[in-house]
């Protein structure tokens, strides 16, 4: 190899490092960017509520987490349902027929709206029911016959503006 050559090689390798070292800093900057995403909750599925008004009830390997999404709201009041199982084929339960809401009085109210996500081992629902008109102090959401459990039920205390 001559003068020339060698330093043509030289300038090609140095060519490529710097494009390794572009590459390595993109792919850093990309995945600090999904951990960040990741880490503020943007990932989480929408309408998601706070920790604090979310229920969870295991049995029948089905995983319920339930989700009061608005509280004090001027509309009805809506939860969120997820469930989640690796054996039971969740798409065979109506949960706009199974499910109904309990205010403090015993009153019952049946869900108004039902909009579905997902199907098969993970479904994700969210129920929608008529604002009461005594102003609940303690809702019920209860839910009947998924994977065995004859009923699980999940409550939440209000004051103030939460109430229905």
């Amino acid at each position: 190899m001559n003068g020339i050559e060698l330093w043509q090689t030289k300038k090609e390798v140095n060519i490529m490092a710097d494009i390794v070292r572009r590459t390595k800093s993109q792919a850093l900057l990309l995945l600090s960017g999904v951990i960040l995403i990741g880490l503020s909750g943007a990932g989480q599925s929408f309408g998601a509520a706070a920790a604090g008004l979310t229920r969870t009830h295991s049995g029948g390997g089905v995983t319920v987490k339930v989700s009061y999404l608005n509280p004090g709201g001027p509309e009805g009041p809506r939860f969120q349902v997820v469930l989640d199982t690796h054996s039971v084929d969740l798409d065979a339960f109506d949960l706009k027929n199974l499910t109904f809401l309990r205010d403090e009085a015993g009153k019952d109210y049946q869900p108004t709206q039902m909009e579905n996500k997902g199907a098969g081992h993970h479904r994700e629902v969210t129920l929608a029911f008529p604002k009461s008109a005594s102003g609940a102090k303690r809702l019920e959401l209860v839910i009947k016959n998924i994977a065995g459990v004859k009923e699980r039920s999940f409550r939440w205390e209000l004051k103030g503006k939460e109430k229905l």
